[in-house]
């Protein structure tokens, strides 16, 4: 994006912080006014990522829009579910009827609206994933489709030539493993935020259960492998059954079916520096490339890797938030906890991650350890977080949410090698409470090369996030 319309675009925005601010400053905030059932995040400008996609893919800046960033899709998602239970509570709340009906249209109404947006509708933990796939390709100049807006269709990304994919691989190989795990990425940070938000919002309602089911469904990404170790599917007979079912490349997924994206992870992590057209033959012996790896073209260490990483993912079900357990007294000051466990999938291989949740007003506090971990080698980490630190200047009332990580990472993001690289992350989000309900905001992050959960550059980066929270 040229300088002069990005300049435009903060001084609009800018424009809007000033006419808020004008109209609604004499508001006389206090802590009750800080208490909030709903948060509800608009990420209107992710600079760079929007600029960077649009030069990839000859867009204009509102073409990128079709391919939102990592945290445009998944605060799309996230305010949906939240919304969606906080609705229901409401609702739920004004019926004047017996109780056992209540719960039948409450209970009833949950499960509904979260099968409906995972499986029928746009904007759910299924559009989510594909939205983290194709943010990905997006930055590399590889546009894409997400089948969830074809609400009769398969779910997948299409669009997608060999040449297009093999180009990617060559230019950017690390980026192209991160392509096939960014999904189960996506599952986990949705957990992640939506127990966060259960944790220190306090709300009346089932959110929980959204961020629960979205750890059921990343273990349908990665148990694949353990289900054919143990003779219950056959990978290599969907992935045939995949390949005479392919149309046009541009109609093909990137994987057989979502479930074995983590197939094709391994397949790429163990070979980085393999062509892509080195996969083979397409069975329709139209010279184009064999897309779908079976779990038989896995050497027996890959597949021993592939199989012990589908049973680490249940080490994301390891957290009382998951199940309605929203904090515990830590004494008698009033400090209270929670906790977390986190398996991510990453492009040198895995981070597996405890957090730990404290709040005692006004400090509400996030610590995490993080084992980065490639083929045999562990690179730790930690990280600290202080959400929504009421600070005021005057007149001028904020929220400070400022974020730090620092530790280490495999050299160059390569899965065999136990060279250590540094990675430092330091993030700042300010909401502005210029409204009782409206809050605009900017968001500030900042990192060195390496892998960071829902960031889409492996490599240093600057990234400004300018949106409007509304909390209710």
């Amino acid at each position: 994006m040229k300088p002069c319309k990005l300049l435009i675009f903060f001084i609009l925005w800018l424009c809007l912080l000033t006419i808020i601010y004008s109209q609604e400053i004499s508001y006389n905030y206090n802590n009750e006014d800080l208490k909030i059932m709903l948060k509800v995040d608009l990420p209107f400008f992710d600079i760079p990522y929007q600029t960077d996609t649009m030069n990839a893919l000859n867009y204009n800046f509102f073409q990128t829009y079709s391919t939102l960033s990592m945290n445009q899709s998944m605060a799309l998602t996230t305010d949906i579910y939240s919304a969606m239970h906080y609705g229901l509570k409401k609702l739920n709340d004004s019926l004047d009827i017996p109780k056992q009906w209540k719960n039948v249209i409450y209970y009833g109404g949950t499960a509904v609206g979260i099968l409906i947006f995972a499986y029928v509708l746009p904007f759910g933990y299924t559009w989510m994933e594909r939205e983290y796939t194709r943010s990905v390709l997006s930055r590399f100049g590889v546009n894409s489709f997400n089948e969830n807006y074809n609400i009769s269709t398969i779910r997948g990304v299409t669009g997608l030539t060999d040449n297009e994919l093999g180009q990617f691989k060559s230019n950017a190989p690390y980026d192209f493993i991160r392509m096939n795990s960014a999904g189960s990425e996506g599952c986990i940070l949705f957990s992640d935020l939506m127990t966060r938000k259960y944790f220190f919002y306090n709300p009346d309602d089932l959110s929980f259960v959204p961020a629960l089911i979205t750890v059921f469904m990343n273990l349908g990404l990665t148990v694949s492998p353990v289900t054919h170790e143990m003779g219950i599917e056959n990978i290599n007979d969907k992935v045939k059954e995949a390949y005479k079912n392919d149309k046009e490349q541009i109609d093909r997924f990137i994987a057989a079916n979502s479930n074995f994206f983590v197939v094709n992870w391994v397949y790429e992590l163990f070979r980085p520096n393999e062509p892509y057209a080195d996969r083979g033959l397409h069975p329709s012996d139209d010279g184009s490339v064999a897309r779908y790896i079976t779990y038989n073209q896995l050497t027996g260490d890959e597949q021993t890797y592939l199989v012990r990483q589908s049973w680490l993912g249940l080490l994301n079900f390891v957290s009382p938030l998951l199940y309605g357990y929203k904090s515990f007294p830590l004494g008698q000051n009033g400090l209270e906890g929670n906790f977390a466990l986190r398996h991510y999938l990453t492009s040198f291989g895995t981070d597996t991650s405890i957090q730990v949740f404290l709040k005692k007003n006004p400090f509400n506090m996030v610590f995490a350890f993080h084992n980065n971990i490639n083929y045999k080698n562990w690179f730790p980490a930690i990280e600290a977080e202080l959400v929504d630190y009421p600070l005021n200047v005057g007149e001028l009332n904020m929220l400070l949410s400022p974020r730090m990580l620092i530790g280490m990472q495999p050299e160059n993001q390569i899965f065999k090698t136990s060279s250590p690289e540094f990675i430092g992350l330091f993030g700042l989000r300010v909401d502005f409470m210029m409204h009782k309900n409206i809050l605009p905001y900017f968001d500030f992050t900042a990192k060195t090369k390496g892998w960071i959960a829902g960031n889409e550059y492996l490599d240093a980066n600057a990234s400004v996030i300018l949106g409007v929270s509304l909390r209710f």
